[in-house]
């Protein structure tokens, strides 16, 4: 009776492909465990964190650190977009400009100030790498221009009544009291509460878009 010659070229490749998603696997553990690393030494005020810290707060070597970042402000960014990704879900409102309009007012005033609440230590972050980091520099634009198009969205109505010479500055003030750095500033200088972060916000709003 013949011999049956059995071929593993087929097991080879499934071992191979084990192989492969292991190491994506890894990989991806791996650089999760850096960027949450980075994020509590945000929350810490740590704020330019070095890859070394990195690599001793991830349980991490200092060689596998230094092949997923290269340089420190690679390793900042990643858990800038990080932090900011895990914003988003905070940020949205289900129904956008619609309702009384003191309602939307009060829900948009308690959206942002929970939204600095969760993002503020990357946002602080992001200030000090923006000079020396365009990438940084850009994402933190696009972030602000983000914000005003949600504020627009939300306010439309009110904005589409102001007199036509008082638009720009009275959509203008209304803006920048909901934006992050403003939130900042009444948070950590003026060392308001959450509530009256909250308050002051929604009173900005109010007296700017008041017909």
């Amino acid at each position: 009776m013949a011999e049956v010659e059995l071929s593993t070229d087929h097991d080879d490749g499934e071992d191979e492909a084990a192989t492969v998603d292991g190491r994506r696997l890894r990989r991806e553990r791996n650089v999760t465990a850096v960027i949450d690393a980075v994020l509590e030494m945000f929350e810490d005020e740590s704020l330019t964190p070095t890859i070394e810290r990195a690599a001793e707060r991830s349980g991490l070597s200092l060689r596998s650190v230094y092949r997923y970042f290269p340089d420190p402000e690679s390793l900042a960014q990643a858990a800038i977009e990080e932090m900011r990704r895990r914003g988003e879900a905070v940020m949205h409102l289900s129904a956008i400009g619609t309702g009384p309009f003191e309602q939307r007012v009060i829900e948009f005033a308690e959206m942002r100030v929970r939204l600095y609440e969760h993002v503020g230590p990357g946002f602080r972050a992001g200030r000090l790498y923006a000079p020396r980091s365009v990438r940084i520099r850009e994402d933190m634009e696009r972030t602000r221009r983000g914000l005003t198009d949600q504020f627009d969205l939300q306010f439309r109505l009110e904005l589409d009544a102001l007199p036509h010479e008082q638009w720009a500055a009275r959509r203008t003030t209304a803006d920048v009291m909901s934006q992050l750095e403003v939130i900042d500033l009444l948070r950590r200088a003026r060392h308001l509460t959450v509530q009256e972060t909250i308050d002051v916000v929604a009173d900005a709003i109010r007296t700017a878009l008041r017909a």
